[in-house]
């Protein structure tokens, strides 16, 4: 099949990397994709463009895809026309058999863009982020016309999407969110992060990487190494990632409790963020991000680690409690309960990391993710037949 994605955006984001990840897997299954994205308004170190070029992924930035921020000015209007003509045309021309689009924008404009076409393939929506696709009246009836089929990475998802917006059941699909498994590979040789984050060889490392807004509540997580550290002294925390509101969310709690010491703040890791996931022995998430995936999460079972997560979001839905990982009450005891035989028992740490590297090999797969899709495709294809 020829597949277009179109992507608006050009930041490296969470929704980003599994998107290019897709098309790759898809051009090795033999197909042959174009993803389109937007290009950086600025020269950048990293983005999606340089990314999808590493990784092989045939794309191009001739479009604007430049989401809508104020309709009254002509110059985002005129944008919007001329990107509709141009991808439609660009359908005709590379005679694409598929289109798909991941951001609201990138709908609309692609939505539009197929209808305005002679081919008129099918177009696919896929759900990246929690609660994103809306129910409103207006969501409904432009999902009704200009989509054919909705790909989403949870149960929850899949529910909201045929009750919510009254989607055909057969016309939507779950297919879980995909991790790059030779990335996160446990058996890999990484760099030894503990000296440069200053953590002692023997002590254990509770992990966690997220946007530490304030939502996230890693004053909870807090709370619980306050009392771990009563039973585990030497027990270390590792918080990478940053935020606006680092103040309010870790600062402050970490202050307060008296725990300071027993904090690394490791801000945001990017050439070495798998190695700073090596140096951690339990991996903990209390509540997913705004894209929903949990993707750090993943990260982390695929690299072999054991997790402790809450009710949230996806997060029982990737965690079985008990055999690669553990699913408890968001308080300060219960997360400090379940983390304490786990940072005093490597036996322990080694069985439950070793299931969850198993559970990432069985369902985060790329090579799975890309054969879901691709069957997908084809039976939208098949049930919607295209003049």
């Amino acid at each position: 099949m020829k597949i277009l994605h179109l992507f608006s955006d050009w930041k490296w984001t969470g929704a980003a990397e599994p998107v290019v990840n897709l098309c790759s897997a898809l051009q090795q299954r033999g197909h042959e994709v174009v993803l389109a994205y937007r290009c950086p308004p600025f020269e950048v170190s990293e983005s999606l463009e340089i990314r999808a070029r590493e990784k092989g992924v045939c794309g191009t930035g001739v479009f604007r895809l430049e989401p809508i921020s104020k309709l009254h000015k002509i110059y985002f209007l005129k944008a919007l026309v001329g990107d509709i003509k141009d991808i439609a045309r660009y359908i005709d021309q590379d005679q694409f058999d598929i289109v798909t689009v991941h951001n609201s924008h990138d709908h609309i404009v692609g939505g539009l863009a197929v209808k305005a076409s002679r081919r008129h393939p099918p177009i696919i929506r896929m759900d990246h982020k929690q609660n994103s696709l809306k129910a409103d009246l207006i969501s409904k009836w432009f999902f009704k016309r200009y989509t054919d089929g909705l790909i989403t990475f949870s149960k929850g998802g899949e529910e909201r999407l045929t009750n919510g917006l009254g989607f055909p059941p057969d016309r939507v699909i779950k297919v879980p969110t995909a991790v790059d498994l030779t990335r996160f590979d446990p058996q890999r040789g990484y760099k030894d992060m503990r000296p440069v984050f200053g953590i002692p060889p023997t002590s254990p490392v509770v992990g966690i990487a997220a946007r530490f807004q304030r939502y996230r509540r890693t004053d909870i997580l807090l709370e619980a190494v306050s009392h771990l550290t009563k039973d585990v002294p030497e027990v270390r925390l590792l918080l990478v990632g940053h935020s606006s509101q680092m103040q309010k969310s870790i600062i402050e709690p970490m202050e307060n409790l008296g725990i300071s010491s027993h904090v690394i703040l490791a801000g945001y890791r990017m050439d070495d963020y798998v190695d700073t996931l090596a140096c951690m022995d339990v991996f903990v998430l209390l509540t997913p991000g705004s894209d929903g995936t949990a993707r750090a999460l993943r990260d982390a079972m695929a690299m072999g680690k054991p997790v402790v997560a809450t009710t949230k979001g996806i997060l029982p839905e990737l965690v079985r409690n008990g055999v690669n990982g553990f699913i408890v009450q968001e308080t300060p005891q219960a997360i400090c309960q379940a983390l304490l035989p786990l940072v005093k028992d490597q036996q322990l740490r080694h069985s439950v990391g070793k299931a969850a590297r198993k559970t990432a090999q069985e369902e985060f797969r790329l090579e799975r993710q890309a054969e879901a899709v691709e069957a997908f495709y084809q039976k939208i294809v098949e049930a919607l037949p295209r003049s």
